[in-house]
Formats: C-alpha cells, structure tokens, sequence
C-alpha cells in the first residue's frame, strides 16, 4: 500500500489487495461482492479501484477459465476513471494501471474467441474495446441484450 491509504469509491481508506488474495483463493462470490462495493460505486472510483487493477489482472492470468465478474470489474474501473469528476489515477499506480491493460487485452482477445456464457462475451468485449478506445462501446458491451433494445428504440 502506498504511503497514504488508498481510498474507496465511497472516499474511504481501503486496501482491495485482502479481497483480491480471498478472491484467488477460492472465495468467488464474497470477495468479488466486496470489491464490487468499494471499488466503483454508481461510476464513482477512487485510487483503491486503480490499485485493484493490476492485482486483478494478475489473477486473471493465473485462472484456467475466464471470470466475468473480473473482466466487468476491470471494464467498469476505467469507465469510472474516465468520468469528468474522477479522480486522476495517482503517479505511484501509473505504470502498474498501463501494464495491467496492456496484459488485460490479449486475455480478453483469447477468451471471447472461445467464450459462449453471455457474460463473460459482454465483459470481455467491454475489456477489449476500452483497450481500444472505444469506451461508450464498451459500455453498451456490458448492457443486457433487452438493455441493448431498450436503447436503440425495439
């Protein structure tokens, strides 16, 4: 952790790096849910979601199969970072925050060539087209098909 504490979503001091280790440990639904309520809440992220980032990657790396939850997470960080009133990524988690997307998107690219499940197609999808700038489509990724209607006017 850096000098001073990284900060939730919500502003508080928080170290994702716990749930993450649970999270590669086995713990599938309470980690995730964790990271999913401190690390982006309704868009907003903070400097724990970007540090989160590059250890998720990591974990990703080592998974025999592909995490929907981990790639949505991942997708959902940068749409947050990318929103007007988010806060700058802290220049101690810069160079970690680029590995990380760059080692995220051949991942992404592997598994939607093999994917199936609904979810991670979407997430991964979400992954690949923000890593190649195309941010409002990886925001229309992660919507539900019916969502995905809903917005085009069907």
């Amino acid at each position: 952790m850096s000098e001073d504490p990284w900060l939730s979503a919500y502003g508080e001091p928080y170290d994702p790096l716990p749930a993450i280790q649970a999270w590669r440990g086995g713990h599938v639904e309470a980690a995730p849910q964790e990271l999913w309520e401190k690390l982006y809440h309704q868009g907003t992220v903070n400097s724990a979601s970007y540090a989160a980032v590059g250890e998720i990657v990591r974990m990703m790396e080592e998974q025999a199969e592909p995490d929907w939850n981990a790639y949505s997470l991942v997708a959902s960080i940068e749409e947050g970072r990318l929103a007007e009133a988010s806060p700058s990524i802290p220049p101690e988690l810069e160079q970690d925050y680029k590995q990380a997307w760059a080692a995220v998107l051949p991942l992404a690219l592997r598994d939607l060539g093999e994917a199936t499940n609904d979810l991670v197609v979407r997430s991964a999808l979400a992954v690949v087209a923000h890593a190649k700038g195309q941010h409002t489509l990886a925001t229309i990724a992660l919507c539900t098909e019916d969502e995905r209607v809903e917005m085009l006017g069907g």
